[in-house]
């Protein structure tokens, strides 16, 4: 059978994805610069965070559904997505500048399916991580009132972020192949996540951040995810954060496939 007749068939390209993405997994696994991170760093700011903000619980107009730290976790949530996503993106300009990437491209698999796999695992570790953050989470404090089902709405929401990250990064990758500029793009994490209301109520926040929190999509994300783990629409609204992270995840899985589409023509 031929190549062109091999891309074209969708089980074909199925197995590809998840091996692609078990790849990706195990890269991410081995190596701590790529795991440490995405780990550590939204467990180290939720600490710090959680011990010396608890105090603007006391403010009035602060929701009063669950605990402190339950109702800052959604911010951990967001920061481990967005780095969870962004090691993937350098880990794909690695691909690049070490040349397992070209060798990907001599094989008869569909170039979209590179995409794929990257971002499938991003989903995957995005997912992993949520579940660990809310474990740590329950173990110092934190109650979900939304049960398994808003949890599990969380986990959901957290790793759909995880996945758009990894394509929006991908196709930073893709454009210019170089690891050392997907590194500099770390503080943009920090950019988007206190471009909403990560940490704190939007009604709480100063004028002119409260109108910059409506332009951030990952606004409605958190507070869908704040939503679902206690409840309370009061404090977002779920359909508007899936819509969020449905729009983000699709268009930036999109632009990475014309990333690839762009670097790989004429190849």
């Amino acid at each position: 059978m031929s190549a062109v007749a091999l891309e074209r068939r969708p089980a074909v390209q199925a197995r590809v994805i998840v091996a692609l993405a078990q790849r990706a997994l195990a890269v991410q696994l081995r190596r701590a610069q790529f795991l440490i991170p995405a780990l550590v760093l939204p467990l180290v700011l939720l600490a710090v965070i959680a011990s010396g903000t608890s105090a603007g619980r006391n403010l009035p107009g602060f929701p009063t559904s669950g605990s402190y730290i339950g109702f800052v976790i959604g911010g951990a949530l967001l920061q481990g997505a967005l780095l969870a996503g962004m090691t993937a993106g350098t880990a794909m300009a690695g691909d690049i500048e070490g040349g397992f990437f070209d060798r990907l491209l001599a094989a008869p698999v569909h170039r979209a399916s590179i995409v794929l796999g990257r971002v499938v695992a991003s989903l995957v570790v995005g997912a992993a991580q949520a579940c660990l953050f809310l474990a740590v989470g329950l173990i110092f404090g934190a109650d979900y009132a939304g049960g398994v089902l808003g949890v599990t709405a969380a986990v959901v929401l957290t790793a759909m972020v995880a996945g758009a990250a990894a394509g929006a990064t991908g196709a930073l990758a893709l454009r210019t192949g170089s690891v050392e500029l997907l590194r500099n793009f770390f503080p943009m994490v920090f950019v988007l996540l206190f471009t909403a209301p990560a940490f704190f109520p939007r009604q709480l926040l100063s004028p002119a951040m409260h109108a910059v929190t409506r332009f951030n999509p990952l606004t409605y994300v958190v507070e869908g995810i704040r939503a679902v783990l206690h409840d309370d629409r009061a404090l977002g609204s779920p359909a508007a954060g899936f819509a969020c992270a449905a729009g983000l995840l699709t268009g930036a899985t999109a632009l990475a496939v014309l990333a690839m589409r762009a670097r790989t023509r004429g190849a």
